[in-house]
């Protein structure tokens, strides 16, 4: 599985720069703390991360073995046409994902609870349907355009009759009563549920461990992390356990596992898909939507824009436009080969390698060729995104107020007395940090992130996507995010900014992990990128199997 590594044929263009108003002053006091403290944490955590490099000599990678059954490596669009068209039964297909979800699990350990034998009862229901007399094919494609297809959950979003625990021991007995509204949306469109996915607890991880189920593995090489939060999606994805999963993304949680995994994610724009019956949620439901945004996560390309005109609000749909026709010539392309920032990891040859080859991809298929742009707020991207997150108060999380509590439970921890693990309690103890921000630097970081915001909607306008990475590495060893964590600036600057980001995989690195980009669009715009994912799929591949 191992890709040409020869040099791309990238073609150097002239850099744009966007002027900001004031893009030139000079940054409060208080940003210039954070942007110190960050340098100093980061350096500090490298440090101490020394002695955890030596165990990775003693780890070895078990494999997944390949998928023999067919009818796994049929997209959702195809499998559907299938069923309802009687080519095959339903009942062959859900038997068919369950056999390999069982024979996968194992090594990957990505299942917080199944539903087979509800699966199999939901099949044996669309079987008989279609066996009736009186169907009328094209009126049940309307209705029901997922007929039959199987799709599984991430843990964090409620499916009735099954565990909501959020990856909380404390919630280890608590059963949803209700499906999410996007779970919901699913079984309307005649999608049959499988299972719910592992999660880190309480989605507060960019690594899928808790204290429940453990840690999920990545599929390409299980001494990796899968990524999180919605990592338990992706890694079943990458085996071909999974076909279709709806994911959730309020850092980067479900672009990250995607990038990582090798499969593909959308975040939609914010407001388009609701968040009702997700866990953890937020009081203040303005600012929660505006940041928050659960979205399709799949193996197949086309299947994002199948799926998220499925768990849409219906009032939405006419605005996103997804069924428009795309003409990826007619676009205007823009990239970012980094964020010019000290405080993350440069970024990788491995993965500037994915992002030039789809530039050059780019560069033969648009009338107008890929342009290369500065936005100089976006160098402010880590503590522009860190502070504002870390503002929005009443998250459901482990603790009350700003963090009340959070020190010690990291004393319980630290003797082995906590329910939790430990990053849940560090967000609490950020948060207590968080109150000696001053709040003219988070006004000032609004006030930003709102130009910086006004820059990208005057560059993509109505026919423009910016490339960028998706982060600055392929998927690293378990436990190693506590070094990189502010690279995940590439993910989560576009959760505060509000933006529709897709994530593509593009190439394998040489040693056989999977490396992707983001497609970023102006807001509304999410069947632009869509558009260039399937693009993207056409050329490069997308997708293939952990054994291939």
């Amino acid at each position: 599985m191992e890709a040409d590594s020869s040099s791309s044929t990238f073609r150097q263009v002239p850099s744009t720069i966007l002027s900001s108003s004031e893009s030139d002053e000079k940054m409060p006091p208080g940003i210039i703390a954070v942007r110190i403290l960050f340098w100093m944490t980061m350096k500090s955590v490298n440090l101490l991360y020394i002695p955890v490099l030596a165990t990775r000599l003693f780890k070895k990678s078990k494999k997944c073995p390949p998928i023999q059954d067919q009818i796994l490596l049929l997209s959702a669009a195809e499998l559907a046409d299938r069923i309802r068209n009687r080519q095959i039964s339903c009942e062959t297909v859900i038997k068919a994902y369950i056999s390999r979800i069982q024979e996968v699990n194992p090594i990957i350990n990505a299942i917080i609870e199944d539903r087979f034998q509800e699966a199999l009862e939901d099949a044996k229901k669309v079987d008989a349907l279609l066996a009736g007399p009186s169907v009328n094919l094209e009126e049940l494609k309307e209705k029901c355009p997922l007929l039959g297809v199987p799709i599984t959950i991430k843990g964090s979003i409620e499916v009735k009759n099954m565990k909501s625990t959020s990856g909380m021991v404390k919630r280890a007995d608590i059963i949803a009563k209700e499906d999410a509204v996007t779970v919901k949306y699913a079984r309307e469109a005649g999608a049959i549920i499988l299972l719910t996915s592992n999660i880190p607890e309480l989605c507060l991880n960019w690594e899928s461990t808790n204290k429940l189920i453990g840690t999920t593995k990545n599929p390409y090489n299980t001494t990796r992390t899968c990524g999180g939060s919605s990592g338990g999606e992706a890694s079943l994805l990458a085996t071909g356990g999974s076909l279709i999963g709806i994911g959730s993304d309020v850092g980067g949680s479900l672009r990250l596992p995607a990038h990582f995994c090798g499969v593909w994610g959308h975040k939609p724009t914010p407001g388009t898909v609701s968040h009702v019956g997700h866990y953890p949620s937020c009081k203040h439901d303005e600012i929660w939507t505006a940041n928050f945004t659960l979205g399709p996560m799949s193996r197949y390309a086309p299947d994002l824009k199948l799926l998220l005109q499925v768990i849409s609000f219906p009032h939405v749909r006419n605005r996103l436009r997804l069924d428009d026709p795309v003409n990826v010539r007619d676009l205007r392309v823009f990239f970012v080969e980094k964020i010019k920032t000290s405080v993350t990891s440069s970024i990788n040859d491995e993965c500037l390698t994915a992002l030039h080859d789809v530039v050059d991809a780019l560069n033969e298929v648009c009338y107008v060729g890929c342009e290369e742009v500065d936005l100089p707020l976006l160098r402010y991207a880590p503590e522009l995104s860190s502070i504002v997150l870390l503002d929005i108060d009443d998250v459901d999380n482990l603790f009350t107020g700003k963090g009340d509590g959070s020190v010690m439970e990291l004393l319980r921890y630290m003797t082995f007395r906590s329910h939790s693990v430990i990053t849940s309690i560090l967000y609490g103890l950020l948060r207590k940090l968080s109150k000696h921000v001053p709040r003219s630097t988070t006004e000032y970081c609004t006030r930003k992130l709102d130009e910086l915001k006004s820059d990208f909607i005057k560059l993509l306008g109505k026919d423009g996507v910016l490339l960028i990475p998706s982060f600055t590495a392929e998927a690293h060893h378990h436990g190693e995010i506590f070094r990189k964590a502010l690279d995940s600036a590439y993910l989560s600057i576009f959760n505060a900014l509000g933006l529709p980001v897709t994530n593509c995989p593009v190439r394998f690195t040489k040693g056989g992990l999977p490396v992707g980009i983001q497609v970023v669009g102006a807001p509304f715009c999410d069947r632009l990128t869509l558009a260039v994912a399937n693009e993207i799929e056409k050329t490069f591949g997308g997708w293939q199997p952990p054994s291939s």
